[in-house]
C-alpha cells in the first residue's frame, strides 16, 4: 500500500472518530435542551441552551434559574453521553443516554436532593422525552441491601427486619465512563442511631450497582464502599 492510501484511510479514520464524538456531544446537549419544562421547573430550555452555550465557550455556565437560585453545568462529558448539571444549592440532575440498540436511544435522568441527606429519583424516557410505561429498573428498597442468608440462617422474618429501618434515604448516581448505577444507602446518617446499631449487622453492603445490559438495569452486586 503506498503512502498516499494510507494517508487517506488514516485521515478517513479520524474524520470518523471526530464525527462520532461531535455526533454523541450533539445528542446529549439537544437531549438536555429539548427536555420538556414540566420535567425541568426551574430551567426553560432558552435558559438550558444558554448554559450549554456558555460551557462550550468555557465560559461560566451559571444561569439564574426560575427560583431565583444559580443553576451551573458541572460536565458535559460527549464521548459517554452524559450531562451533570447543579441545580440548586441542594439539589443536582444528572442525565445519560442509554443506547439498547443501533436503532433504540432512552434517556435516563436521576434527580437528588440533598436537605441534608442525600436521596434521589430516577426517570426513564424515550429519545422524544415520553415517559416510558415499562420499568428499565428494578424499583429498589431495603430488602435489596439485606443479607437474606444471614436473617434466615438466624430464623428472623426479613420483613420485620426491613420495617425496623424507619427511614430509608438512597442517593443514586452513574458510575463515572459507564452505563451502569449504583445506589447507595444513607440511611445510617439520619436514623436512630441505637436502632441503626441492632439492625446493621444484617446489611449486606450500603451500596448496590445495577448494570445496564440488554436494554436493562440488572442488579449485579451489593458490597461496602
Amino acid at each position: 500500500m503506498n503512502s498516499f492510501a494510507t494517508k487517506s484511510i488514516f485521515i478517513f479514520f479520524l474524520a470518523s472518530i471526530l464525527s462520532s464524538t461531535m455526533s454523541a456531544e450533539s445528542l446529549i446537549e439537544k437531549a438536555f435542551i429539548k427536555m420538556p419544562d414540566e420535567y425541568y421547573l426551574s430551567l426553560s430550555s432558552e435558559m438550558r441552551r444558554n448554559m450549554v452555550n456558555d460551557y462550550k465557550k468555557d465560559s461560566a455556565a451559571t444561569q439564574k434559574n426560575r427560583f431565583k437560585g444559580q443553576s451551573s453545568i458541572l460536565k458535559i462529558d460527549s464521548l459517554h453521553s452524559f450531562i451533570s448539571i447543579q441545580n440548586s444549592k441542594n439539589g443536582k440532575v444528572d442525565m445519560k443516554l442509554l443506547r439498547k440498540n443501533d436503532s433504540i436511544i432512552y434517556i435516563a435522568v436521576v434527580f437528588t436532593a440533598c436537605a441534608p441527606v442525600c436521596d434521589s429519583h430516577v426517570g426513564f424516557f424515550a429519545a422524544n422525552w415520553q415517559l416510558l410505561n415499562f420499568p428499565l429498573m428494578p424499583s429498589v428498597s431495603i430488602k435489596d441491601f439485606l443479607d437474606m442468608d444471614k436473617i434466615k440462617s438466624e430464623g428472623k422474618d426479613p420483613d420485620a427486619i426491613a420495617q425496623r429501618f424507619d427511614v430509608t434515604f438512597m442517593q443514586s448516581a452513574f458510575v463515572k465512563n459507564e452505563d451502569n448505577i449504583e445506589v447507595s444507602l444513607n440511611s445510617e446518617k439520619f436514623a436512630d442511631k441505637d436502632n441503626f446499631e441492632k439492625i446493621k449487622p444484617y446489611l449486606k453492603g450500603n451500596k448496590l450497582l445495577y448494570t445496564w445490559k440488554n436494554g436493562t438495569f440488572e442488579k449485579t452486586s451489593c458490597y461496602n464502599k
